[in-house]
């Protein structure tokens, strides 16, 4: 797969996510941020007309992300814009937001498996089901767009089958769900798609190595094999697992994307803002391992040198992969996403690229900007 860039709009191009027919712009926008309820309405609606006015035409969303509030909050940021096929929705499914409204406890309950606490919002009363089946797929469809306010999302990507929320048994069953030889959600999906509902289909991958045991299995990339088996899937949404700071996707999934023609969608660029200001920001939403906290300074040291921002670097070195189609920051003010496309347009000199690698602070096999 070749990465496509034919049309610009606000000098943003647009690249065509793997084998499907959906066409992004290479700079898009994470919602999870605008999900948070210390992030007031107002502020979000004016976030995303910032990313529109910027240029961004592709929008990332969940029911995860605020337990509903993201997708309500962009789907009111983007009524009444242009022509809708201007601009393209992304969200999730995989979590039916059920709710609790007369529980006490604010914070979390347990998941029907018991190991596993998933959250319950204490402002809107809803927790989250985990359920991959064919009924809920299609019932997650419908109440997003209902959320949204919108009467079609473009691409909907299984979300959250993962190690970091679910033990081995839990995940089994969850692939027994999704299984389209089973009737599963993988059919829902797959009929979504042929009835013209949706234009591809996605899947979530976080390859984040927040510790060394992590690192040191390949159990998220088996993982993520076995759901290609079972899913003709146009995409993955990467968080963490291709950034200037850990490659970890070279090893198997990005290879698997570039021989199924899968395209990829680069969540958390920034690693949760530790790219953009290391020492002040959280790394992946947690502390920084010494390894990464080193391996930063480094790179923020050769990037000063040649009076580059880092973030600039780090926002365009994942795009250099020719099955990435799209890059997706989160952004909490305004002013985020007009920042994020000078960083997208920041001339960044060749010779970074070669110190990085000279220095082995990114894998020599890496694909670059030329």
């Amino acid at each position: 797969m070749t990465t496509q860039g034919t049309t610009q709009i606000n000098k943003i191009s647009i690249r065509t996510v793997g084998k499907s027919k959906l066409s992004v712009s290479v700079l898009g926008f994470g919602g999870g941020t605008i999900g948070s309820p210390h992030i007031d309405n107002p502020t979000s609606i004016e976030t995303v007309h910032s990313a529109w006015d910027s240029g961004v035409r592709f929008f990332d969303t969940a029911p995860w992300y605020g337990l509903g509030r993201s997708e309500r909050r962009l789907g009111l940021s983007l009524s009444g814009k242009d022509d809708r096929d201007t601009y393209h929705i992304n969200t999730k499914v995989g979590k039916t937001l059920v709710p609790e409204p007369h529980r006490a406890e604010a914070n979390h309950t347990l998941s029907p498996g018991g190991e596993v606490r998933t959250p319950r919002d204490s402002i809107t009363g809803f927790r989250v089901k985990f359920d991959y089946s064919y009924e809920q797929i299609h019932r997650q469809h419908l109440d997003s767009l209902q959320r949204l306010g919108h009467s079609k999302v473009d691409s909907l990507t299984i979300h959250d089958i993962d190690y970091g929320y679910h033990t081995q048994s839990q995940i089994e069953n969850h692939l027994n769900q999704l299984s389209g030889k089973q009737g599963g959600g993988a059919r829902a999906l797959e009929e979504l798609r042929q009835e013209g509902n949706i234009k591809a289909i996605g899947c979530g991958c976080n390859l984040e190595s927040r510790n060394e045991k992590s690192w040191n299995t390949d159990q998220h990339e088996s993982l993520i094999e076995k759901i290609v088996d079972l899913v003709d899937l146009d995409f993955l949404v990467i968080a963490g697992g291709y950034t200037l700071l850990e490659t970890r996707a070279l090893r198997r999934i990005l290879p698997l994307c570039t021989r199924y023609n899968i395209g990829v969608i680069i969540a958390a660029p920034f690693a949760s803002g530790w790219l953009v200001d290391p020492g002040r920001a959280t790394y992946m939403y947690s502390e920084p391992s010494t390894e990464i906290a080193e391996r930063s300074k480094k790179i923020q040291a050769i990037c000063q040198h040649h009076d580059t921002p880092m973030a600039a670097v780090a926002l365009q070195f994942p795009l250099a992969h020719p099955a990435v189609a799209s890059v997706i920051p989160g952004a909490k003010s305004p002013a985020e996403p007009q920042q994020n496309k000078s960083f997208l347009e920041f001339p960044v000199p060749g010779d970074i690229w070669t110190e990085l690698k000279e220095q082995n602070l990114i894998d020599v096999e890496a694909p670059v900007p030329s």
